[in-house]
């Protein structure tokens, strides 16, 4: 089987890291910094103008890459679904930041995260773009994702394993499993082969 897994509150506490730093720099500007977390993009979660965080992203994003850390259980059980499946990375992360692909590589090797290919985003948003066309392109037969979007997107044509957060919890659909560890995918796709 090849399955597709996103990087991003995924794999990684993204969330966690980039409001660790959210608050560095929104305190040195008087900007909120409690997060709403029914809310996925940064403006919206803290309120900020979109200028704003671009600034924060453009300034920070190296550093959040590089600091943040793997979900508990996520390298054991990829490594253990690449003994049997094709593991292919596919995230929004997006090349047109400096050093992304290669901040991205590092991290993946230092915190050995098995996968036989990896795919960032190559669009001109620089936060989204189609990873069904990807997992089409790929042959992909299973997603793991959080982004609400992505996953509305994604399951009308494949199961999707779905990490829960308060901003994808208004998504229901037959083609999604919801989990909250990495053990639990490790469960569903050991029921699916």
């Amino acid at each position: 089987m090849v399955i597709g897994i996103d990087i991003d509150n995924t794999i990684t506490h993204t969330t966690e890291t980039i409001m660790h730093y959210a608050r560095i720099f929104g305190e040195q500007r008087g900007l909120n910094t409690t997060p709403d977390p029914r809310y996925y993009y940064l403006e919206d979660t803290l309120g900020w103008d979109k200028a704003v965080a671009e600034e924060f992203l453009s300034h920070y994003l190296g550093c959040i890459y590089r600091d943040m850390l793997p979900k508990e259980q996520a390298v054991e059980v990829i490594q253990e679904l690449k003994r049997e499946h094709e593991i292919i990375l596919i995230t929004s992360r997006n090349r047109q930041y400096p050093e992304v692909e290669k901040i991205t590589r590092e991290w993946l090797d230092q915190n050995g995260i098995a996968y036989d290919r990896l795919i960032l985003n190559a669009t001109g948003n620089m936060h989204y773009f189609s990873k069904l066309v990807v997992c089409q392109q790929n042959r992909v037969n299973l997603m793991i994702e959080d982004h609400h979007d992505l996953v509305s997107e994604i399951c009308g044509h494949i199961p999707v394993i779905m990490f829960d957060y308060p901003y994808n919890r208004h998504v229901n659909a037959n083609n999604v499993i919801r989990v909250e560890h990495w053990n639990q995918v490790h469960k569903w796709v050991k029921a699916w082969k």
